[in-house]
């Protein structure tokens, strides 16, 4: 057989295997766990103190607005555990608990929130010589964020939605093997009736 026609064959075969790839790519790409500005956790877990610890100290200039929504208008202090609504996923390959934080809706505490907004956080727990920390991973903020089964480097994906009156953006994020990075972003009309698309 001449080359010619091999890459005759082997060109419809290549695209058929990558037409493959590209459904078993989207049909792994389920949602595993989404959450948006209004909605409470289905599966609130109790975080470890290390946690709340380590996302306090990372948000240095809510400081005062927090202890504002502990202090509870002069009633019983508000514990700061109970400002944070937490669910237990499986956000890398290790068999240690990983956590998505975000702010409880009740009680509410106007720091971590904005115009169509809320503010969260996924920690991950790390082992080393027997003693337990945690690593902040990834923070954002907007309408919604989803977690996708499909994993880049151990990590699984991410998807972040935020709008206005008028548009919607919903970017792509994938772990670089260091950190998070945007892979790519969608724009459409908020108006569900326009199905026309654009990069972000």
């Amino acid at each position: 057989m001449k080359t010619g026609n091999l890459k005759d064959v082997l060109n419809p075969a290549v695209l058929l295997l990558s037409l493959i790839a590209s459904f078993s790519g989207l049909a792994s790409a389920q949602v595993l766990m989404a959450s948006d500005t209004e909605s409470e956790l289905a599966r609130n877990v109790r975080l470890p103190k290390g946690v709340i610890d380590l996302i306090i100290k990372n948000e240095p200039d809510d400081a005062r607005q927090l202890e504002e929504c502990m202090a509870n208008d002069g009633g019983e202090r508000i514990p700061v555990a109970d400002l944070f609504s937490a669910q237990a996923i499986r956000l890398n390959n290790d068999d240690l608990p990983d956590y998505f934080v975000r702010p409880a809706l009740e009680p509410y505490c106007q720091v971590f929130y904005g115009a169509h907004l809320f503010r969260y956080w996924f920690v991950t727990t790390l082992r080393h010589k027997g003693k337990i920390s945690y690593r902040i991973v990834f923070k954002a903020g907007g309408d919604e964020v989803r977690v996708l089964n499909h994993r880049t480097k151990g990590y699984r994906d991410l998807e972040l939605v935020g709008h206005n009156a008028v548009k919607v953006a919903t970017s792509s994020w994938r772990f670089n093997g260091k950190k998070y990075v945007v892979t790519g972003c969608i724009l459409r009309n908020a108006d569900p009736a326009d199905t026309h698309t654009s990069q972000c």
